[in-house]
């Protein structure tokens, strides 16, 4: 089995290369609010340019009436959540990411959402999430609760088994440009999630 470093080095150079990534981002925006369609509130987070949803992501669950909570990045790997606002982002202090500028709120705001939409370089059939390598959601997702947790991953980024640790959180289903996978043993949640 590859190292966790190995697999993010390859998902990287992969997503760089990605051709036709506008129309399989679109994909993947459909699949998801197909999903969503029961859901009010939801916490997602802003895609970098290479991230499978595309960077209007958060433009597009707004339009749609949901109420879309972002990441604020503070220091040593603590996430804050304010409610997104379309025009209303800026670049992120640690990372350049663009976050909300609204009112923040902590992690255990998550709890309040009917999904959480994470961020993931890949996925295993077991629903374990390979992320940039920070623990940043990790440590946050531990305040969602039984909350849905969904990744977005491109196809080629779905395994059959990636390396874990105890302290990686689950997800409950990914969403591909193929649609959507739910994974056996996750919370009973996920199966609010239609």
């Amino acid at each position: 089995m590859d190292s966790k470093g190995q697999l993010r080095a390859v998902a990287r150079q992969r997503r760089r290369v990605r051709e036709n990534k506008a129309l399989i981002d679109a994909a993947v925006r459909d699949h998801l609010l197909t999903h969503l369609r029961s859901c009010a509130r939801v916490a997602a987070y802003s895609p970098m340019p290479t991230e499978p949803g595309g960077e209007e992501l958060p433009d597009v669950l707004a339009a749609t009436g949901l109420e879309v909570f972002l990441p604020v990045t503070l220091g040593a790997g603590v996430l804050e959540w304010a409610l997104h606002v379309p025009g209303q982002l800026a670049r992120g202090a640690h990372f350049g990411i663009t976050e909300p500028t609204g009112e923040r709120f902590p992690s255990s705001m998550l709890s309040s959402c009917d999904v959480v939409i994470v961020p993931a370089l890949g996925v295993d059939r077991r629903g374990m999430r390979l992320g940039q390598g920070a623990g940043y959601y990790d440590r946050a997702l531990v305040h969602a609760g039984a909350v849905p947790r969904i990744a977005l991953v491109y196809d080629d980024e779905v395994h059959d088994v990636l390396p874990s640790e105890p302290h990686d959180k689950p997800v409950d289903g990914a969403v591909t440009p193929q649609g959507f996978l739910r994974f056996k043993g996750t919370s009973p949640g996920a199966a609010t999630v239609q």
